[in-house]
């Protein structure tokens, strides 16, 4: 046709060409990937490795520990206490401290009271719950209490024109102290303050026992202490 310009060139597929900076690039990565591996060789050797089993307690076996016998001490209470001691004139055998004279004695001091259980010849874990019970003696309050006569504070008063001597009633103060404090001591109270102490020294002493005589590392499992249940 008349003022048609010259027939355009069919386009041309570049295939199979390829750029001239793609085989240095490969050739940089390759020695790089390759002194990456000759450093963390010795690195890995220098930094080492370490396996160790742990063993695990089949939770559906019972155990037996043996324990050395004798006596556990588990608690300590400590415990501020007060005692008093009067003594009166009598008159025909009735009570005239009123009207011949009395003194009264009280001393104030720290008491410590201990409580153990008796050590089994074995003691049996039995499985519960994902753990272990352990029941036990109730404890014992060791007698008789310890008192602190270092801090103890003593006080008299007196009354009447004949009280009583003062020495006489502090020796008699001091001879009934004793035998109250053990009274108190198995007080329903004091038993329930020392049990979470006790329940810790027992678990403790469970674990213990169980390393030794299992041997080794021993996972740490849950162990349910029952104060005054059938050992």
């Amino acid at each position: 046709m008349p003022g048609a310009g010259p027939p355009s060139s069919p386009p041309v597929a570049h295939t199979g060409a390829r750029r001239p900076w793609v085989l240095p690039v490969l050739a940089l990565a390759l020695v790089l990937a390759g002194a990456s591996f000759a450093w963390l060789g010795p690195l890995r050797m220098l930094l080492g490795r370490s396996e160790q089993g742990v063993p695990v307690l089949d939770p559906t076996r019972v155990l037996v520990l043996r324990t050395p016998g004798g006596h556990l001490e588990v608690s300590t209470l400590v415990k501020v206490e007060e005692f008093g001691w009067r003594s009166s004139r009598t008159c025909l055998w009735r009570d005239c401290g009123w009207l011949l004279g009395e003194r009264l004695g009280t001393v104030r001091a720290p008491v410590h009271y201990t409580y153990r259980i008796p050590l089994a010849d074995t003691w049996t874990l039995r499985p519960a719950g994902g753990g272990y019970v352990l029941s036990v003696p109730a404890p014992q309050p060791l007698l008789p209490p310890a008192v602190d006569l270092a801090k103890a504070k003593f006080r008299s008063e007196k009354g009447g024109l004949l009280a009583p001597d003062g020495a006489a009633n502090q020796a008699l103060l001091m001879r009934n102290l004793g035998p109250e404090l053990e009274r108190r001591a198995g007080r329903a109270e004091y038993l329930r303050a020392q049990a979470p102490m006790a329940e810790q020294t027992i678990r403790e002493f469970a674990h213990k026992w169980m390393r030794e005589q299992l041997g080794g590392a021993v996972a740490p499992l849950r162990i349910e202490v029952r104060l005054g249940g059938d050992a």
